[in-house]
């Protein structure tokens, strides 16, 4: 008997243990729930009585937010991200001198309509909610410049949004929107529009109109094609196209010449058409997961890449003109089809990361050993002859230490050649002018005998 109830006792401290182990991830008992509460309120009284104009109530595990918050005229800035808020009371659209609002990191399903009476917000953070939808309401803020609603569940946004004239940063990836309304390319002072992993099928022309945009990011979307018109945003910096269907751009890439980063990995790219070559700005080109035989010769023109990404393609060879690319600091090329590789890259003097996994070389050209920023060299999945194992094994400063010693040996065996040769040459020429001078003095004795 004794036994059994030492093993019961055990239990219940065993178990005790796990609920103390377990709380912090279990959210805050009721009463601790209350007692936040209460110490929002409190902080929110205080503030009334001291007139404070920024208030911050971050993670502080809050259920619901005390009406008296609307007490607080004076505000310009309220931060209540990382908390557990599912709604927000009516008295929020007292707080008409506010300019930033931070609601990230709830558990908002949706926002009263007085959050229209804002109009003086020029921020509004709603990232990592659970909104499924705007109150129409939200076009009264008319001057908002940035609107951050990512990591929602937006299926659609109302056509009031098209008022927000002065938005520059409208950040709406990570929900469920197949379209945006017509309204939304109104908003001609946006600068950066990022609408990744939605289920976009399509954009209007009248994205066109978009012209002080630089940045655009379409990833993880359903696009087949672009309008014409998207390659009128001459502004751009940044596009960003990865993980769509497209199948081809047009030559109208080209007029993007202000363009640093171009992303165009995991579509079903067969070529690049030659106007790429004018992206001279380029600094970052992906291209990864793609079906890329081999590049046009033009982009071996983009003379500031820094980055150059061709993983997941069927690239065959690489041209020498390879080595223009001197600012290259990252180049991968793992899962290709390569069977070699120009001893020209070697003048990538700036490379930092070379990827070349599970290609089909069977050799590196020595000229690799010159690379001396090189700190990442991989190479798994080949079938290298000219380099031992153990080389590779020891990592990338072994396999450049070995690679110039050879770089060197061929180099000392050339410049011996070629004195060899030199040498050569000037025996026959020696030879055929002792012969030239023996023929001349033959010729003359005769002539003086006669």
């Amino acid at each position: 008997m004794y036994q059994i109830n030492e093993v019961k006792r055990m239990q219940k401290i065993l178990l005790i243990i796990i609920c103390l182990l377990l709380a912090p991830y279990l959210g805050l008992a009721q009463d601790e729930v209350q007692t936040q509460y209460e110490k929002a309120l409190q902080q929110i009284l205080q503030a009334e009585n001291s007139g404070v104009k920024q208030l911050s109530l971050s993670r502080w595990y809050l259920t619901e937010l005390p009406p008296e918050i609307g007490n607080l005229t004076k505000l310009q800035t309220l931060n209540l991200d990382g908390n557990q808020l599912t709604s927000l009371p009516s008295e929020i659209g007292n707080l008409t001198n506010l300019q930033t609002l931070n609601l990230d990191g709830n558990e908002l399903t949706s926002l009263p309509s007085e959050i229209g009476n804002l109009t003086n917000l020029q921020t509004l953070c709603l990232f990592s909610n659970q909104l499924t939808s705007l109150p129409s309401e939200i076009g009264n803020l008319t001057n908002l410049q940035t609107l951050r609603l990512y990591s929602n569940q937006l299926i659609s946004l109302p056509s009031e949004i098209g008022n927000l004239t002065n938005l520059q940063t409208l950040t709406l990836h990570i929900n469920k929107l197949t379209s945006l309304p017509p309204e939304t390319w109104n908003l001609t002072n946006l600068q950066a529009l990022r609408l990744y992993s939605n289920q976009l099928t399509s954009l209007p022309s009248e994205i066109g109109k978009l012209t002080n945009l630089q940045i655009l990011n379409l990833d993880s979307n359903q696009l087949i094609s672009l309008p014409p018109e998207t390659w009128n945003l001459t502004n751009l910096q940044t596009l960003i196209l990865g993980g769509n269907e497209l199948t081809s751009l047009p030559s109208e890439i080209g007029k993007l010449t202000n363009l640093q980063t171009l992303s165009l990995g995991n579509n079903q790219l067969t070529s690049l058409p030659s106007e790429v070559g004018k992206l001279t700005n380029l600094q970052t080109l992906n291209l990864d997961g793609n079906q890329l035989i081999s590049l046009p010769p033009e982009t071996w023109n983009l003379t500031n890449l820094q980055t150059l990404n061709l993983n997941g393609n069927q690239v065959t060879s690489l041209p020498s003109e390879v080595g223009k690319l001197t600012n290259l600091q990252t180049l991968t090329l793992d899962n290709n089809d390569l069977t070699s590789l120009p001893t020209k890259i070697g003048y990538l003097k700036h490379l930092k990361t070379l990827n070349l996994q599970n290609n089909q070389l069977t050799s590196l050209p020595s000229e690799i050993g010159y690379l001396s920023n090189l700190q990442t060299l991989n190479l798994d999945g080949n079938h290298l002859t000219n380099l031992p194992p153990e080389v590779i094994e020891h990592g990338t400063r072994s396999t450049l230490n070995y690679l110039r010693v050879q770089a060197e040996w061929h180099l000392q065996r050339s410049i011996i050649s070629r004195l060899i040769g030199i040498g050569i040459l000037l025996v026959i020429v020696l030879g055929l002018r002792w012969q030239s001078r023996r023929r001349y003095h033959k010729t003359k004795r005769k002539i003086d005998t006669i």
